[in-house]
């Protein structure tokens, strides 16, 4: 009977033990004291190339705080998942990091065709949902209170770009035009698609509709079908894979027109990787300076931290390297502010303080505003072209001198400076 007391004594303190050892473990990983919050994107899918800086720079920017100190002292743990790019399992991820993990910020949240599911999972739990890609309309219009944008949003983009294209090519208007325009096959392509149709039509103007899979590795249908119908200059919205292909087929083929992309591709390796004869006629539009091109201190810090801790030149050389990074910048600066409230709802309201003399100044990007009517971060644009010496992009005017030809077609009535609508 004692022998029996004595195995069983042994056994209980044996599981006490691995439970201390397993406490220990998971209080290693991510300590009590911890501001821990979340990332949702895509680690494996086809659009890892430009996720993962965005997540890379978010971690440098933590670690660059960790190293003075954390915020009041707590270190910042950025708790990552890997949606491959998928609606189906972004819905899975933002739901474990709510409910297993209890984050009360989510960053990423990249995939546009997937929003329409996580909007409300964010809204029902209150949890701050910061994309720092992914600008739908349905984020900001009507007015979303757990959703922050991180980006400037595919309308303004698509201004800049179309008003660039008529300076350029010095028209008044689009009559007897045809513009080619390939987008994406997720929302956001068929967001650019619709909203560009709309302005293009608006000024007397023939669209001329191409659709590229996400996966895409060849466009000679698309460009032979622009050729045929002999548009007069293209505008592309995909990510960074998707604009080497389409210039690549573009090379081909002899489509010898001016191109504008969106933000997805603007990125060195768009010209680097690409014959010249098709991205000579290239311009892209952003609205984030890749770190390489900072003239302040507060803007080149991206660039010394990714350097010191070790990243890629591939990532830090890019604009989605800043938008992370400006990203984690905002949400630190709001942390700050919080007098020690790290839920969901003290992030939110500091969030919503951001504005005015209160604006995060990036050094990257237009300064970041946000408050309680308006979470729309970044609502200039402006085109780049390339130096071919320097492999490095090129601004083409001032921020300021692009603002007067974006309509802000993405804000709701009652915010962002558009008025409520008429009562009838």
């Amino acid at each position: 009977m004692l022998k029996r007391v004595g195995l069983i004594l042994a056994a209980a303190a044996l599981l006490a033990a691995a439970a201390v050892m397993a406490a220990t473990a998971a209080q290693s990983k991510s300590a009590a004291s911890d501001i821990v919050l979340g990332w949702d994107g895509d680690q494996s899918g086809p659009t890892v190339s430009a996720q993962s800086p965005i997540m890379h720079a978010i971690e440098a920017y933590f670690k660059m705080v960790n190293d003075a100190g954390g915020v009041a002292g707590h270190k910042l743990v950025l708790d990552e998942k890997d949606d491959g790019y998928s609606p189906a399992n972004e819905l899975v991820v933002v739901k474990s990091l709510i409910s297993d993990d209890h984050v009360p910020l989510i960053f990423g949240l990249g995939q546009s065709s997937g929003f329409g599911s996580i909007l409300p999972v964010l809204t029902q739990s209150k949890t701050v949902g910061y994309m720092t890609q992914a600008t739908l309309k349905d984020a900001s219009y009507p007015f979303q209170p757990y959703i922050y944008e991180g980006n400037c949003n595919y309308s303004d983009q698509g201004d800049v770009g179309l008003a660039y294209e008529m300076k350029h090519l010095n028209l008044k208007n689009l009559n007897g035009v045809k513009v080619g325009i390939v987008a994406i096959n997720v929302a956001s392509g068929t967001e650019y698609d619709q909203d560009m149709t709309a302005r293009i039509q608006k000024l007397g103007g023939t669209v001329v509709h191409e659709t590229l899979p996400s996966t895409a590795t060849d466009a000679s249908v698309q460009v032979q079908d622009l050729i045929s119908n002999k548009v007069s200059f293209v505008m592309i919205h995909h990510a960074i894979s998707g604009g080497i292909v389409f210039l690549k087929s573009a090379d081909q083929y002899g489509l010898n027109v001016p191109i504008v992309t969106s933000f997805g591709p603007a990125q060195p390796a768009l010209y680097s990787s690409t014959p010249y004869n098709a991205n000579k006629n290239t311009v892209v539009i952003n609205c984030a300076d890749p770190p390489t091109l900072a003239k302040t201190p507060v803007g080149k810090l991206a660039l010394t931290m990714a350097q010191k801790y070790g990243y890629s030149q591939a990532e830090y050389t890019q604009s989605n390297w800043s938008l992370g990074w400006t990203a984690a910048q905002t949400v630190v600066t709001a942390l700050k502010n919080a007098n020690g409230d790290y839920s969901s709802a003290g992030i939110q309201k500091a969030l919503n303080g951001l504005h005015g003399q209160n604006a995060v100044q990036t050094g990257l990007t237009p300064d970041i505003s946000y408050s309680s009517v308006c979470h729309m971060g970044i609502r200039s644009a402006r085109p780049y072209t390339y130096n071919y010496k320097t492999n490095l992009l090129v601004p083409i005017g001032s921020f300021a001198q692009w603002q007067p030809y974006i309509t802000n077609g993405y804000a709701g009535p009652g915010t962002c400076g558009v008025p409520h609508a008429k009562k009838a």
